[in-house]
């Protein structure tokens, strides 16, 4: 297998890149199918997105004018559900992260209905594919409300990681405490959004007040040897999404992304989509555009890859 993806980013072979096992660890549920697959179910055409959104404020804009309008309502929200397995399907992602809010989970019904909703698409798409829900919060979220409520949906059991995203800086680390608490309480992966518009003392700082394994995002920590040797030498992971952060105008392009400094420093890194339906670059796009702009070798996506599984 390790030939094989090496050889598909070397020879821009995508029935090869496709066919390897792959992992999509930072990935926004409603947001994580693709475009033209959504488009074929609905029978509409679908735009395709600027290259620059301007921000995270620029990509809501985006898709509340371009994408929401072909696909709003629930039942909607429950295609793009199904739309994200049926990518996993298609792309041999084995290894599949994806975070759901509470509201969602709430119109679906219970935390049951939901589980049996989402394992349904699961178990029809991908049954073998390593599946796990994370919880995710607002940043701008009433914690204490969130606080007294949160017990129902990690007693099921059913949810492996924890997460808060929707804009850095909103409130300090420490006013989530008691979320990440009760996350321990249950075993969740800690997680967090941090250091995509943050500086690398915000992600050193939210690794320790939190005790986060994985940081989605955390791309600014480059800025600072001391933050990436500490993020290496405890082993914290960072979820990047390259077309992300190039399209929304924190990274410069895909040459000079800073996953390369990441990696030659030692930190621990995995490639994933984050808003899929957004972005239009499923995994393997990923990879190959890093790989075409020079930023990283194929050996060395090839070693990232198998981080995402899981692999040593």
């Amino acid at each position: 297998m390790d030939n094989l993806f090496c050889e598909g980013l070397k020879e821009n072979n995508i029935e090869k890149l496709l066919s390897v096992p792959k992992s999509d660890l930072h990935n926004h549920s409603t947001k994580g199918c693709r475009r033209l697959w959504l488009s074929e179910q609905l029978q509409v055409d679908i735009p395709e997105p600027p290259q620059h959104l301007n921000g995270l404020d620029g990509m809501q804009d985006w898709f509340q004018s371009s994408i929401k309008p072909f696909c709003n309502g629930y039942e909607n929200m429950v295609l793009r559900w199904e739309g994200a397995f049926a990518e996993a399907k298609r792309n041999n992602i084995t290894r599949l992260v994806m975070n759901f809010g509470t509201a969602e989970v709430d119109q679906v019904g219970t935390v049951e209905d939901f589980k049996n909703l989402i394992e349904g698409f699961h178990k029809e798409y991908c049954p073998e594919t390593i599946f796990e829900a994370e919880l995710t919060y607002p940043s701008f979220c009433d914690v204490e409300v969130a606080g007294e409520e949160i017990d129902k949906y990690l007693s099921s059991g059913y949810f492996k990681a924890i997460d808060i995203c929707g804009g850095e800086n909103v409130k300090p680390f420490e006013a989530f405490l008691p979320l990440y608490k009760k996350a321990e309480k249950y075993g969740l992966v800690k997680k967090m959004h941090v250091g995509e518009t943050g500086s690398a003392d915000d992600v050193r700082r939210a690794v320790e007040v939190l005790g986060l394994a994985e940081v989605h995002h955390g791309i600014n920590a480059v800025a600072s040897k001391e933050t990436m040797r500490f993020l290496a030498d405890n082993q914290i992971q960072l979820n990047v999404c390259p077309s992300s952060n190039v399209m929304l105008g924190f990274a410069k392009d895909y040459g000079t992304h800073p996953i390369k400094i990441l990696v030659e420093n030692g930190v621990k890194v995995t490639i994933n989509t984050d808003d899929l339906l957004i972005f239009d670059s499923s995994i393997e796009n990923e990879y190959l555009k890093l790989y075409q702009s020079g930023n990283l070798t194929a050996e060395q996506l090839d070693k990232i890859r198998k981080v995402g599984l899981g692999e040593k």
